[in-house]
């Protein structure tokens, strides 16, 4: 049932791609988000970047999506491009906005928020504003190195977005860190949605759990770290933390997964000998069934964070009854308990990261209990349920 019948207006980033024949594609993850956003939104519009191309073999045809209308940006590359599509970018968020009774955006997409448009034509026209912080590569973290560049990008994100937040109608916010971040005590007009992508048919079964830890005393620990390739999801802890293992004499092996711009060091890396460490580079596999029949081969799941953002990764491992070996991130910590659905270690200490994979090699009941509970804490959760959650609060919350 569409509950939602208002002119709806999503402002994103994420491009569209159009080939000559006129037919709209996009990634498979953004085309899975937008069907159920659909579900619930009678007379949707989106303004993004709309690309052309014929390489759309990876991609999903979106065509007969049930999308009133596509309000086409101009795509930002680099810092010329942005700067020639300030204005026009500009105008057509600003004749997108007019037609919308409700405009939804967030804090995110490169090289800016949209929602920082949407704060000046807040001010002509007249709609209800959807406002969602989900990530937050801008703020610097607590161990991070001070530079001006940084200290500058983090205080106009900061005042930027909390203007933008204050403004919104109706707030989302992935976790608890970030409301409090922008708005300290006010609870009012917000929602704490976790980002969750997991499918209902894609949770373990309990049978199957069982059957899967019932020989685990006889096999060496099996490690994954499934993330995108760069410096804030950890790659050098995880890097120092496997030459501290061999240097202990540690047997583990350890399977590195996925793309960015860390890859190639990352394929060099597991070429290496380790000694009593092995370490190999998985091929990445498409996200979904594949990939969780990926995870439900290991026993752990790396995550070394080091920024505050919430990996959609833990819910994903959680999914498949792994344990889960992370970092003391607010986004973690947020909807985690160490000891109990996670372990977890100081975010940036290799050594920590160590001694925590080592501490639990010989414990075999104890990653079998972690992912027992990770197991029942997802239970109940999932992609649909997010958008299920997101549904009622927004017809509350803007009284639809």
């Amino acid at each position: 049932m569409l509950l939602i019948t208002k002119p709806y207006l999503l402002l994103i980033r994420i491009p569209f791609t159009r080939n000559q024949a006129g037919r709209l594609f996009c990634d498979l993850l953004w085309a899975k988000d937008l069907k159920l956003h659909l579900n619930y939104l009678a007379d949707f519009s989106i303004c993004c970047p709309v690309l052309q191309s014929e390489d759309v073999h990876k991609l999903v045809d979106i065509t007969d999506y049930p999308i009133r209308k596509v309000y086409e940006l101009k795509m930002d590359f680099g810092i010329v491009s942005v700067i020639r599509n300030l204005v026009p970018n500009f105008f057509r968020v600003f004749f997108a906005c007019k037609r919308a009774a409700i405009v939804h955006s967030s804090g995110a997409g490169w090289a800016f928020p949209l929602s920082f448009y949407v704060l000046v034509i807040k001010h002509f026209v007249k709609f209800q504003w959807v406002m969602v912080i989900e990530s937050s590569f801008w703020m610097r973290s607590s161990n991070e190195k001070t530079g001006l560049r940084s200290m500058v990008r983090h205080q106009v994100y900061k005042t930027l977005l909390t203007a933008c937040v204050k403004n919104a109608d109706a707030r989302i916010f992935t976790q608890s860190f970030y409301r409090h971040f922008f708005l300290g005590e006010d609870t009012q007009r917000t929602l704490i949605a976790p980002a969750i992508w997991v499918e209902e048919e894609n949770i373990l079964s309990p049978d199957v759990f069982e059957q899967r830890h019932a020989h685990r005393k006889a096999v060496v620990l099996e490690c994954i770290y499934p993330a995108r390739l760069i410096e804030d999801k950890g790659v050098s802890v995880l890097f120092a933390a496997i030459r501290l293992l061999q240097a202990a004499g540690v047997q583990v092996r350890i399977s590195i997964m996925g793309t960015g711009a860390l890859e190639k060091m990352c394929r060099d890396f597991a070429q290496q000998d380790f000694g009593s460490v092995t370490v190999v580079f998985v091929e990445p596999v498409e996200y979904g069934p594949a990939f969780f029949a990926v995870l439900s081969q290991y026993d752990v799941v790396l995550v070394p964070n080091m920024k505050e953002e919430q990996p959609r990764i833990i819910f994903d491992a959680f999914s498949q009854g792994c344990c889960v070996i992370a970092s003391n991130t607010s986004g973690i910590m947020d909807m985690t308990v160490d000891g109990e659905n996670v372990i977890i270690f100081e975010r940036g200490n290799s050594k920590s990261l160590a001694n925590v994979i080592q501490s639990v090699i010989n414990q075999p009941d104890l990653i079998r209990a972690i992912g027992s509970r990770a197991l029942e804490y997802i239970r109940g959760k999932s992609h649909q349920q997010m958008h299920r959650e997101r549904e009622r609060f927004l017809t509350d919350t803007l009284g639809l």
